[in-house]
C-alpha cells in the first residue's frame, strides 16, 4: 500500500537504463559483431549475455574483454587486435540504438531548478558510462553511481547508498524513480527511499507495483508528483 503524502524529497535517485534511455529492439551491435568476427551469432551472443553479471559488477572491465571472452567461451577464440578493431569500429551501432527518453532532461533541469539533488544509480557495464555524456545527463545530476565502477548491484543496500553519500542525504530525505527492474524498487524501499515506479509495460512491472508509493505512467508525471504538483509521494 502507498505511504502517506510526505514533503518533497531533497534528493531523487533516477535509474538509466528503461527509465532515461530505452534501447531500441534492433540490437545491431550484437549482429554486427559475431559477424565481423566470423563467428557463430547465437553461441557467441548466448556467452556475451552469460558475461553480463560479470560486467556489470566490473569484473570484466571493457567491451573488448567481454566480446572476446565470449569469442573464447563460445569456442572460437579470435585475436585481441582483431576483436579490438571491430568493437572500435561497431560500437558506434550499439550507441546508435539507445535514444534518450523525449522527457528526461526537461524532467531533471525542472528538479534540478527546484534545488532538488539529483543522482543516476544503474545496474551497467563501464560501455554505459558514454550515455551519460553523449545524452548530456551527467551535467545535469550531481552523482553517478555505476555498478561497475563500486562493484555492487541493486538491490544491494551499498549502491543506494554510495550515491546518498554523495549527494549528502538521508535515506528518508530521497526518493527513487525507476521502471522496477531487478527489483530496484524493492532495494530503495528497504532502504527507506519513496520509490517512484515509471511504468514501461515491461515483464516486470506488474510485480514491481507492489513496491511503489506511486506509479507514473511516464517521467513527466513522476515529475509532477516530485515536485508535489500531485500530492501523493
Amino acid at each position: 500500500m502507498p505511504r502517506a503524502p510526505g514533503r518533497r524529497p531533497a534528493a531523487v535517485l533516477f535509474d538509466l537504463y528503461d527509465t532515461l534511455v530505452h534501447a531500441s529492439p534492433r540490437r545491431s551491435f550484437y549482429y554486427a559483431v559475431p559477424a565481423a568476427l566470423g563467428v557463430s551469432q547465437e553461441r557467441w551472443l548466448a556467452c556475451y549475455r552469460a558475461l553480463g553479471r560479470a560486467a556489470m559488477l566490473g569484473d570484466v572491465p571493457d567491451m573488448t574483454t567481454r566480446v572476446s571472452l565470449a569469442c573464447r567461451h563460445a569456442g572460437q577464440p579470435r585475436d585481441t587486435a582483431a576483436v579490438c578493431a571491430v568493437v572500435r569500429d561497431q560500437l558506434p551501432l550499439l550507441y546508435g540504438d539507445i535514444e534518450l527518453d523525449g522527457q528526461a532532461l526537461a524532467v531533471l533541469d525542472e528538479l534540478r531548478a527546484a534545488g532538488v539533488r539529483l543522482a543516476i544509480v544503474s545496474n551497467a557495464a563501464s560501455h554505459s558510462e558514454q550515455l551519460l555524456d553523449r545524452f548530456g545527463l551527467r551535467d545535469r545530476v550531481s552523482a553517478t553511481v555505476m555498478s561497475w565502477s563500486v562493484g555492487v548491484l541493486k538491490p544491494d543496500p551499498p549502491i543506494y547508498r554510495a550515491a546518498l553519500g554523495a549527494l549528502g542525504v538521508e535515506h528518508g530525505q530521497a526518493a527513487y524513480v525507476g521502471d522496477g527492474g531487478d527489483d530496484e524498487l524493492g532495494g530503495a524501499r528497504r532502504l527507506g527511499l519513496r520509490t517512484v515506479l515509471v511504468e514501461r509495460g515491461l515483464p516486470h512491472t506488474a510485480s514491481a507495483r507492489a513496491d511503489a508509493d506511486v506509479c507514473c505512467a511516464d517521467l513527466a508525471e513522476a515529475g509532477r508528483v516530485l515536485l508535489g504538483y500531485e500530492n501523493q509521494l
